[in-house]
């Protein structure tokens, strides 16, 4: 096992740990590119005893090395760049990641092993991957497909994104606040402005809601536990705090219908059965759940914040239907039993800039800005 540093353009270090022929391929000053490593703690390789995250390679890693030659020019011959050519002609001494263009001078980045942002998008890109943060995202209903606009930001900016799906929203719950990744965008020009596309069937299209996952929680190195104290209104991002309950007296707890496709209330009308978020009829696809809000405290602070699914019936510990079969007074006194129960959650802030582009599941006139996105029990 061999143990180097890697240091990146912010100026953050970090150990990487390499195994057999891996490691004679590196050298001071190289430029190098990681595909999925082996994300691990320095104490759980037997190489110190620090929490102290470190990466390792693994079984599906792939490395991109440039090697570092002074006073040279990597020249690619023209024949490299014909268009079609998926595999250039190369310099021993550099591996690289081909980027194909089609005949409309595209550039498919869906084999590009660096992180993308947002201020390094251009039109005619497309392969693109992105983190990012909901800032807004709502149903377009003038259109005959199933259309959805999310604005998402990261460090560097913010981009709109058309989402198409087959038949109707499949992604699962996601809100404002949620950080997700993205992959399989298209970059265009429309209406002079950047706009990102997203087609739910095409190859190397997925989604994935990093604030909803239950590793987030189980695994400790990803995440850092911050004080309630730190969160602000400017916060964004998804924050993982250690809590009790509090004031389990004053919390909201009802249940109500939600559309199992994307986890949002449904609004019932004379007749009609609606979902606030997808805007279609779902009569067949109810499930019940609860709509929790409640107080959560550590020594720093208190918060007033919301949650539904599976992540209240976790706080409440106890499943919707069984809360419903209570008789009406257990059910008023059953969240006294909770007090001071202690959790490990994750918290966004789940409040729009703007109510602009339509309601969010909690209306935007609600003065709750908080959304417990997961839930575990501290044993």
């Amino acid at each position: 096992m061999i143990q180097i540093s890697l240091l990146d353009n912010d100026g953050f270090k970090l150990k990487f740990l390499l195994w057999g022929e891996q490691s004679h391929f590196n050298s001071v000053g190289s430029l190098l590119a990681l595909d999925r490593p082996y994300i691990a703690t320095v104490n759980e390789n037997g190489i110190g005893t620090s929490d102290e995250l470190c990466l390792e390679y693994g079984s599906a890693t792939q490395l991109y090395l440039v090697p570092c030659i002074q006073h040279e020019e990597q020249n690619i011959s023209q024949a490299s760049r014909t268009l079609g050519t998926s595999y250039p002609t190369q310099d021993p001494r550099v591996s690289q990641v081909s980027l194909p263009c089609d005949s409309h001078g595209t550039i498919d980045f869906g084999n590009y092993p660096f992180r993308s942002f947002v201020v390094d998008l251009q039109d005619k890109m497309t392969g693109i991957s992105l983190y990012g943060i909901i800032i807004d995202i709502v149903n377009e209903r003038n259109t005959t497909e199933a259309v959805f606009s999310m604005r998402i930001e990261d460090n560097t900016g913010q981009i709109s994104a058309k989402l198409h799906f087959v038949r109707s929203w499949s992604l699962g719950r996601v809100g404002v606040g949620h950080t997700v990744y993205i992959s399989g965008l298209t970059c265009t020009i429309k209406k002079n402005n950047l706009e990102a596309l997203w087609i739910e069937n095409h190859v190397g299209a997925s989604f994935v809601n990093l604030s909803c996952l239950p590793a987030l929680l189980t695994s400790s190195c990803l995440h850092k536990i911050s004080r309630l104290s730190d969160l602000t209104s400017n916060s964004h991002g998804t924050k993982v705090c250690r809590v009790r309950l509090d004031q389990v007296s004053h919390c909201h707890v009802s249940t109500k219908f939600l559309h199992a496709n994307c986890g949002h209330f449904v609004e019932e009308t004379p007749g009609r059965i609606e979902c606030s978020f997808c805007r279609c009829e779902c009569k067949s696809e109810l499930v019940r759940t609860f709509d929790l809000k409640i107080t959560l405290a550590d020594d720093t602070a208190k918060i007033f914040a919301c949650c539904t699914g599976q992540t209240a019936a976790e706080l409440l510990q106890i499943s919707p239907d069984e809360f419903c079969e209570l008789p009406e007074e257990e059910q008023v006194m059953y969240p006294s039993s909770l007090e001071n129960e202690s959790f490990v959650v994750a918290i966004v802030n789940c409040r729009r800039q703007t109510s602009k582009c339509g309601d969010n599941v909690y209306s935007v006139n609600d003065p709750l800005s908080w959304e417990i996105t997961r839930a575990l029990k501290c044993e």
